[in-house]
């Protein structure tokens, strides 16, 4: 039964899918390669730089 005729309340009744998709990595020979914070673009301040910056880790 809907209480609206909104299409994204049936989206909400679904059950939700099993597994997630898998982490995509940055492109090879870039300095996004390997990071776990890629998401498909660059990022105008590299958070591993940051992190590492605050830990007192280098690279």
């Amino acid at each position: 039964m809907n209480f609206t005729d909104n299409r994204l309340e049936r989206e909400m009744r679904q059950r939700p899918r099993k597994g997630c998709p898998p982490p995509s990595q940055g492109p090879r020979g870039t300095r996004c390669a390997g990071c776990p914070y890629w998401r498909g673009i660059r990022c105008m301040t590299c958070f591993r730089e940051l992190l590492h910056r605050q830990t007192g880790n280098k690279r």
